[in-house]
């Protein structure tokens, strides 16, 4: 799986509370969304790590925090299928056809919708 080539990184910027193996399946669950819309994996794992907030220091701080509160939203998501439903239900068309990391626009709703309680958090 993509994030496995990248866990010891993924690991050291993942917020309080996130667990690898759920941030991992919301990684490669978002890559494998994208392939039909994407040529190349290399690219579509970078849009994905942008998209997904992590690796990526260039992003606003609003949209980091944002982004955490949304992962935190899928705990247990590795496991649990109707988590995983969820999700997939989560991501808008534009985070499977958003082609460079460098189109990547913000607020984080452009590219998912969030349901959770946290909605005042959202951005």
């Amino acid at each position: 799986m993509p994030s496995e080539r990248i866990r010891e990184k993924v690991e050291r910027s993942l917020a309080y509370g996130e667990g690898f193996e759920d941030f991992a399946f919301i990684f490669d669950s978002l890559t494998r969304l994208r392939q039909p819309y994407q040529s190349s994996l290399e690219q579509s794992e970078e849009v994905t790590a942008r998209l997904l907030c992590i690796l990526v220091p260039d992003k606003p701080d609003k949209y980091r925090r944002a982004m955490q509160q949304f992962r935190l939203h899928f705990a247990k998501i590795s496991f649990d299928p109707t988590v995983q439903a969820e999700f997939a239900n989560s991501v808008r068309h534009a985070a499977l056809v958003v082609a460079r990391p460098e189109d990547i626009i913000w607020p984080l709703s452009l590219y998912f919708q969030y349901t959770g309680r946290d909605r005042e958090e959202w951005y």
